[in-house]
């Protein structure tokens, strides 16, 4: 009954999809045009390039002019803003941009990527609306360094003024990455380059995340939320030296050994699946960082393993990333090329069994036209029937 309900309600669906596409024409085209980021192109903080997308799975470039319309206040009618440029360059993988000069640098402005079809006439796509201040900082947040048992230095990289004598800059964190409460004290900075501050005093094993923020007189930036665990070591998983019928060289790298003088690396491998390590070889103490490897025995041939580093240093362990390679089914040795491969866990709802949810004619339609699928699987209430399916 429940397969009987979704193979109803997902050929509605795609039959309301294709009759939105055949009305597209003289209106405006959903998912055509992306609105992206801008960048400063002058010192002055009064010159901008704006970025947008077109979207090339869906539409050819050739059929496409894109630009952008631009203006000092929120227009819901694309056409109402008072400014508009056509790109003139276009970067591959359907970007394009245009530069804006002698804007004010305190000034908020607001823009938004569009496109005109030039092969049907009056259809456009636009994008969303987004807002840039010219004479705004941008800071970026770097790796934290220094990591102790209850230290760590948290860097940063002023890389551009926005036109301003002096920006304030300073690092927002916490233990919770939604609620960062915590500010380091502000630093008065008269040229771009590299800032940092350490802490102390923090709970080791414990993750804290952070930002770099940047203040001028016209806006105020933040850079990327990182995060930092005093006391716990990091670790990484590399591919195998070498894979044999029966054998395999385990490799991982030990990044910073969290604040000890030695820390043990190992590790775990099964041939039962990604989350049942049920092998684990012998730990080895590293006084330095760097990379380490460990000889495999007795393994099964023609079979998939997966494996995984381990760190500990006796205050807290990390482990790296999951790796699976293949054993070969002859003596030879595999030690060029790729030798494993990152694990990624597979979707929960694959391609095929949406296709086995669908009357045949309307699976024939997908797989004819694949991009139908992905402008459906763009529609939350497309997700939702799915997650019903599943």
């Amino acid at each position: 009954m429940k397969d009987m309900e979704n193979k109803k309600i997902i050929p509605i669906i795609i039959v309301g999809l294709l009759i939105s596409i055949s009305f597209f024409s003289g209106c405006i085209r959903p998912f055509v045009i992306d609105t992206l980021k801008w960048d400063h192109i002058n010192e002055e903080g009064t010159a901008v390039r704006l970025w947008g997308q077109l979207d090339i799975i869906i539409e050819s470039p050739d059929n496409w002019n894109e630009g952008f319309v631009w203006d000092i206040e929120f227009h819901k009618d694309w056409q109402d803003y008072l400014y508009r440029d056509w790109a003139d360059n276009h970067y591959g993988l359907g970007l394009f941009s245009i530069d804006i000069q002698n804007l004010s640098r305190t000034t908020t402005y607001h823009y938004r990527a569009i496109g005109e079809n030039i092969k049907v006439v009056n259809q456009f796509g636009v994008g969303n609306d987004f807002t840039f201040i010219p004479g705004g900082p941008r800071v970026a947040t770097d790796n934290a360094s220094n990591i102790g048992l209850t230290e760590t230095t948290l860097k940063g990289n002023l890389w551009h003024m926005g036109g301003a004598s002096s920006c304030l800059v300073y690092f927002l964190y916490g233990t919770d990455v939604n609620s960062l409460n915590k500010q380091t004290p502000p630093q008065n900075m008269t040229d771009t380059g590299v800032f940092n501050v350490t802490l102390s005093g923090l709970t080791m094993n414990t993750t804290y995340y952070f930002k770099a923020v940047a203040e001028n007189d016209a806006d105020t930036w933040a850079g990327i939320i990182r995060e930092v665990t005093p006391g716990r070591p990091v670790v990484i998983t590399r591919q195998p030296a070498e894979i044999g019928k029966n054998h395999a060289i385990l490799k991982g790298e030990l990044w910073h050994m969290g604040g000890t003088t030695e820390c043990d690396v190992w590790f775990v491998y099964s041939d039962k699946g990604p989350n049942i390590f049920d092998q684990s070889t012998f730990p080895q103490t590293m006084n330095t960082t760097g990379g380490f490897q460990i000889y495999v025995g007795n393994l099964s041939p023609i079979t998939k393993y997966w494996y995984r580093a381990i760190a500990d240093n006796g205050y807290a362990q990390d482990a790296g990333d999951i790796y699976e390679f293949t054993t070969t089914p002859t003596a030879q040795i595999k030690n060029t090329g790729v030798l494993a491969q990152p694990y990624r866990p597979s979707s929960s709802i694959s391609y095929e069994d949406i296709l086995s949810h669908l009357p045949l004619r309307y699976a024939k339609l997908l797989e004819k036209h694949p991009v139908l699928l992905k402008v459906l699987l763009q529609q939350p209430w497309f997700r939702a029937v799915l997650m019903k399916i599943g």
